[in-house]
């Protein structure tokens, strides 16, 4: 008598198991991105409602650099925050809902950096820790849509350079270089996911 293959039956319930995952998953909602929201923002000083930025301008062809972190308070974390990171940061007048975050610079010119954004107690919390990007673009989707008023992309002055010397480091900032370099930064971009039936909508300030 033929004895049953119990490789062949173990294979056959991981294969249903598999295919009702995703059709689980592929039965799910699917998203399509608002229009680009950055583009309603201003990144001036704190109070400015200027628009004109070469870093939110829908146009890869211009730039602006980040500019140096000023503490919001006194206190000794903030201050050492300031003397480690320059930062570009995005203001609106109104809260936004945010969820996808693209980052467009030179390649290698922003191979660390960190994405924060302020909460509603206007506190700043770490939304991504960027490390070795290698990419012109850099492309973040958070889990869940944020809501903020402030998105800001702090750049450390120094770290360890992969690129340089093949596959040896170097840190950046060293080597008779200025302590405080500011990264050029091409283009930020934000969106917000909307149902697909929906038309994607209009960004306000």
């Amino acid at each position: 008598m033929r004895q049953p293959n119990w490789k062949s039956a173990v294979t056959f319930v991981f294969l249903a198991y598999a295919l009702c995952t995703m059709g689980c998953v592929l039965s799910g909602p699917k998203y399509n991105w608002s229009e680009n929201i950055a583009l309603v923002a201003s990144s001036g000083r704190e109070g400015s409602k200027s628009l004109e930025s070469g870093m939110h301008d829908d146009n890869i062809n211009t730039y602006a650099e980040t500019s140096p972190l000023i503490p919001e308070t006194r206190d000794q974390k903030a201050v050492e925050a300031a003397d480690k990171f320059s930062q570009a940061t995005l203001r609106w007048i109104k809260p936004q809902t945010i969820q996808k975050i693209v980052v467009t610079c030179d390649q290698y010119e922003l191979e660390f950096f960190n994405i924060l954004y302020k909460d509603k107690d206007g506190e700043w919390q770490l939304l991504k820790e960027v490390k070795n990007n290698v990419s012109k673009a850099y492309k973040y989707i958070h889990p869940e849509p944020i809501t903020t008023t402030h998105l800001q992309i702090r750049v450390p002055n120094r770290w360890d350079s992969r690129r340089v010397g093949g596959q040896k480091r170097r840190t950046v900032g060293e080597g008779g270089a200025p302590t405080v370099t500011y990264k050029k930064i091409r283009e930020i971009e934000v969106y917000y996911a909307v149902p697909m039936e929906e038309p994607a909508a209009k960004p306000t300030p």
